[in-house]
């Protein structure tokens, strides 16, 4: 299935390389990572004029949902400190695939970069299903935020279960029925091994698309039964009692949501944090790649940043290019394990 499903991404790649017309050319939670030095780095700062003119940062994603919002207000404030434009193109396809090779292939002049985040990429870069690396392939500025509030939920009409138990019991005694929303090697991909691993039941798997909006309309015309979803894209939902979250897929309850448990605490250690990180293509100069992480380090800092994730319940969360790689690395190969072990 890897093999067939390679060679499909491939050809998803191709087909992005003469549609976007581009050339190439010649973690611990608490403590977000910084340079060696202990601060962001710096040095190229001085030595780079960069940037002249507008800056399109590549979302993978259509609008509204939770990379395409958190890109946006990095975005915002980048064009407030480095006095030009930072426009953000929703470029969707190939569960991602699509448009990180429009960056992956486009010029290498810093006027082009890609925000994606590691429940994707990392689990891609897991299973080897791409071409291409993200961690080899790009040049990798930095890490901007995190969201831990990956959240299990059922319908609140569903007879069946709406609890973490009462959809366990019902799974097992109806193995392989469970419709379970899920985009291949992607981070819902994940999240469903490490449940059937650890909840000790067989789900079916289906993929109904890979961005929020296609997943949620599936959801609510009844054509899964349970989905995984950033918590911000739900919450008026749950408010409204229409969904059920069944559980958080994080290490301990979060701030702004400390009612809603997580599936760690009820026995299941199903945990998928996702980091947003910015990658430019390989080649562009280190001092425009230090000079953009540097940039991003003052907005982790921002108080209006960091307040306006925390309406999401995410986090600030920054690390530069070499310790955003270090951090992808550990769990690019907690990750192989896992996949060998499923």
């Amino acid at each position: 299935m890897k093999k067939a499903f390679a060679r499909t991404l491939a050809l998803v790649m191709t087909m992005a390389m003469v549609l976007t017309g581009c050339g190439s050319s010649g973690s611990d939670k608490s403590n977000p990572g910084t340079s060696a030095s202990g601060s962001a780095s710096t040095s190229g700062a001085a030595e780079t004029d960069w940037p002249k003119e507008t800056v399109t940062m590549v979302v993978p994603y259509s609008a509204g949902g939770d990379t395409d919002t958190y890109c946006r207000q990095m975005c915002k404030l980048l064009g407030e400190k480095l006095g030009v434009n930072f426009v953000v193109v929703n470029t969707t396809g190939g569960s991602g695939v699509v448009a990180s090779t429009s960056v992956m292939t486009a010029k290498n002049d810093g006027y082009t970069a890609l925000f994606h985040h590691t429940g994707v990429m990392m689990t891609q870069e897991a299973a080897e299903s791409n071409e291409f690396s993200f961690q080899d392939d790009f040049e990798v500025v930095g890490t901007i935020a995190r969201d831990d509030t990956y959240a299990l939920i059922c319908r609140a009409d569903d007879t069946r279960f709406s609890n973490l138990e009462e959809m366990i019991a019902w799974a097992k005694a109806n193995p392989g029925q469970l419709r379970f929303s899920v985009t291949y090697y992607g981070a819902t991909h994940a999240v469903a091994a490490a449940m059937e691993k650890t909840m000790g039941i067989e789900m079916n798997q289906i993929d109904v698309g890979s961005s929020t909006a296609d997943r949620l309309t599936a959801f609510m015309a009844d054509q899964c039964d349970v989905l995984v979803v950033n918590y911000m894209n739900i919450a008026d939902y749950v408010e409204n009692g229409d969904f059920v979250v069944m559980g958080i897929c994080s290490d301990e309850r979060l701030p702004g949501l400390e009612d809603v448990p997580t599936l760690k605490e009820q026995g299941y250690d199903v945990v998928q944090p996702k980091l947003y990180e910015v990658r430019m293509p390989k080649g562009t100069d280190q001092a425009i790649v230090d000079k953009l992480s540097a940039a991003m380090a003052e907005i982790a800092e921002d108080p209006s940043f960091q307040k306006t994730l925390s309406t999401y319940y995410a986090q600030a969360y920054y690390r530069n290019g070499a310790d955003t790689i270090s951090g992808d690395t550990e769990l690019v190969n907690e990750l192989k394990d896992f996949f060998a072990e499923s």
